[in-house]
């Protein structure tokens, strides 16, 4: 016998790997064992998922597409003031999503004022949602304050100290549209009236204010009654509004919304598309209505310059008479004006551009430096004036000073002429492409996402704890295993009995031992085949026995071994053989039950005499089965199993049957396995497996040799096994099918 302190290294398969290291098949196997847990994981996701879209909210989507051109309409070359305006969606993405704008939409409506009926926790909102009958829905016993569907309320105006901003006020409904407002801790703010302001008095530490202008509801049902801060609403708005543009610069915007009311949703959306074109074109608008004041404090002083160089030159020819100029004065004079005339309008223009941008801006840079190359070329010129004549030099100049003051203030004139027109003909350059519209039905929670969803879930959850389960078994369920370790050899696989167990659950504890016979009841299910072949292989083993008894025990309570020997007992009794089944087990033995006979008389009355063994054994009808239950339960059944007594006893029965089969006590538990063993010619094991560390198998084969006892071998009970015919464990067990 190999002792546990040297043991062999674990069997290795043909292809070198570890025979416990899980394959594909293996995988199946134990998907295959824990399938209810599985298919239990997967329905109970499914309910949740139908419980969740159930309770959930839903979420309702309101869309709109705006168009944002290039450039806006202008009338005529205008100036390039208006031409430089941005269409570029991001940063027209960044306008529709700014807090100015969302700040008119808040106050425009009065997002900021929320109220809504209180519903029972958990289901309460969604029977509310549910009820589509006439009038108020009818509330539980003693839950009337709660809305239950039908409810309604519109509040125009809260007006609430800042230590109520974000507090919920109760708002109970009373008698012929009564209510009263409470706050945080039930205490009375106002009372009022639907349709009329309602206020707190006077003297109340926290002034409020409010006016109900819809209510319907039960007397005593409540409501939710909110100031909000305006802030907060408007960074709400920001985080749930979606703007993108539809392909790459094609100025069309898609405006996209979220929530649960889906009037208020379009409303919303209709809001912010309606002040967002507003604001383009009281942007573009305000652009020439800035450029119109500018010119128009231009042209009173150009008007004056025009007066005076008339008048100059008028004065000149009335005392110097009119002096004809030369060639080259006309030709000087006509470059002087038109240099005086691009000077003008360029500075003209840079003082426009100021309004607009920083000094150091390029354009503003540029025309800077295309003023001074200007005034240069004036320098130039002016040089070029001073060599002609006294008489033409002073007609020249004054000349030139009415014709450049006169053409600009006629320039000026028509451009402001021109931009008063486009003022009250702008459009600006975006345009609602698509109003505002709200789906027909929820966008969340979506059904095929949520069942899709709780599929996955519960599959992966319901593998992971198959998985999971079988890494936290430290029970031995591989034969190879036990027998490397131990160097016992496995006599017998014994599948789990779907039979066994469902007929077990079925009955009180007191009951089950009645249900045992499984040999009997279903002779041709996959635990007895088993139990067959541990026949043959005792066969073989008994050929170098001693004797003819065999001894059962397991390491603890609960391993089946009283339901192996009673199945195997009745399968070597198949085999015409004359077989008696002895229940040692003093302390507790139950296998009476399986033949419906009282312990009264068995083997402690046998051993101490009163009873004789003849009388004692019971035989199974039809059956060359005997049975020698263990009869009242003595109060020392260690002395009793020591006796010279018992020792007689089991030679009388090995020499009166062809085979004695005791069932014995866990060996961890007690000695009994230890004393009875000693008389048996073969002892084996029962090791329930997934249920025993190696350790704890070890320790019961070590105290049974310590005792003297060799065990000749293990059988490995309750191995699961799937309908493939593989085990976990790496055993094969295959059904024959049977004919019909």
């Amino acid at each position: 016998m190999t002792s546990t302190s040297s043991r062999k290294a674990p069997a290795r398969s043909s292809h070198g790997a570890p025979d416990d290291e899980l394959d594909l098949g293996r995988h199946l196997a134990i998907l295959l064992e824990y399938r209810g847990s599985i298919a239990a994981t997967l329905v109970l996701s499914l309910v949740v998922g139908v419980m969740y879209m159930a309770t959930a909210t839903p979420i309702y989507r309101a869309n709109a597409v705006l168009q944002i051109e290039e450039k806006g309409s202008r009338l005529g070359e205008l100036d390039e003031l208006l031409a430089d305006f941005s269409g570029e969606a991001s940063t027209e993405i960044e306008i529709l999503s700014s807090r100015a704008l969302l700040g008119r939409v808040v106050d425009e409506l009065r997002l900021d004022v929320v109220a809504a009926p209180r519903h029972f926790p958990l289901l309460g909102a969604a029977l509310a949602r549910a009820y589509r009958g006439p009038g108020l829905a009818e509330p539980p016993w003693y839950m009337d304050q709660f809305a239950w569907g039908g409810e309604r309320i519109r509040v125009e105006r809260v007006s609430v100290p800042p230590e109520l901003e974000d507090v919920p006020l109760t708002l109970v409904a009373g008698e012929a549209g009564a209510y009263t407002l409470l706050g945080p801790g039930s205490d009375l703010l106002l009372s009022g009236r639907v349709g009329a302001p309602a206020a707190a008095p006077p003297d109340s530490p926290q002034q409020v204010e409010l006016l109900v202008s819809e209510l319907e509801a039960r007397p005593g049902t409540q409501f939710w009654v909110t100031r909000r801060s305006r802030l907060e609403v408007v960074e709400e708005l920001q985080r749930a509004l979606r703007l993108s543009e539809k392909g790459t610069n094609t100025g069309v915007l898609t405006v996209a919304l979220e929530g649960q009311d889906p009037a208020g949703l379009s409303a919303t959306l209709e809001a912010i598309a309606s002040h967002y074109v507003r604001q383009n074109v009281e942007r573009r608008s305000e652009e020439a209505e800035r450029t119109l004041v500018f010119l128009d404090t231009q042209l009173p002083g150009l008007r004056k310059e025009l007066e005076r160089a008339e008048a100059a030159l008028s004065a000149h020819r009335a005392g110097k008479g009119l002096v004809d100029l030369g060639l080259e004065a006309q030709a000087i004079l006509d470059r002087s004006v038109d240099l005086e005339k691009s000077i003008s309008e360029l500075s003209l223009e840079r003082s426009e551009l100021r309004q607009r941008f920083t000094q150091n801006h390029p354009v503003l840079t540029a025309t800077s430096r295309k003023l001074a190359r200007l005034r240069a070329d004036r320098s130039a010129l002016n040089a070029q004036l001073k060599g002609l004549p006294s008489a033409e030099l002073a007609s020249a100049q004054l000349m030139r000073d009415v014709k450049v003051a006169n053409e600009l203030y006629l320039q000026l004139n028509n451009k402001a002429q021109e931009y008063r027109v486009l003022k009250s003909s702008i459009v600006g350059n975006a345009r609602i492409l698509d109003e505002p519209v709200v789906t027909r039905g929820p966008v969340r929670p979506s059904k095929p996402g949520v069942i899709a969803v709780s599929l996955v879930l519960g599959l992966t959850l319901g593998v992971a704890y198959a998985f999971a389960r079988q890494a936290l078994r430290k029970g031995v369920s591989d034969p190879a295993v036990v027998e490397a370790e131990l160097g016992v050899p496995v006599y017998a696989t014994i599948p789990l009995s779907p039979v066994q167990s469902r007929r077990t659950r079925g009955k009180r504890a007191s009951d089950r031992g009645m249900l045992a016979i499984l040999a009997k009841t279903h002779p041709c299910d996959l635990v007895i085949e088993s139990l067959r072949g541990l026949r043959t292989r005792l066969q073989l083993a008994l050929k170098d026995s001693p004797n003819n008894v065999i001894a059962i025990t397991g390491p603890s309570p609960g391993v089946g071994k009283s339901f192996v020997s009673l199945n195997l007992a009745w399968v070597l009794a198949d085999s015409g053989k004359r077989i008696l089944l002895v229940d040692a087990n003093l302390r507790g033995g139950w296998l009476h039950r399986c033949f419906r006979a009282e312990r009264s008389q068995g083997l402690s009355e046998v051993i101490s005499g009163t009873v004789e063994l003849e009388q004692a054994v019971l035989r199974a009808p039809g059956q060359s089965l005997s049975f020698l239950s263990t009869g009242v339960l003595p109060p020392n059944p260690a002395e009793l199993l020591l006796s010279d007594e018992f020792t007689a006893l089991v030679a009388r029965m090995s020499a009166g049957y062809d085979l004695v089969l005791i069932d014995t006590p866990p060996i961890l538990a007690v000695t009994d396995a230890a004393l009875v063993g000693r008389h048996a010619g073969v002892n084996l094991a029962v090791v329930r497996a997934g249920a025993h560390p190696m350790r704890e198998v070890a320790a019961a084969v070590n105290r049974l040799e310590q005792n003297g006892v060799s065990v000749q071998g293990v059988i490995l009970n309750g191995v699961p096994r799937s309908s493939a015919g593989r085990a976990v464990s790496g055993i094969y067990q295959y059904e024959y099918p049977t004919a019909s």
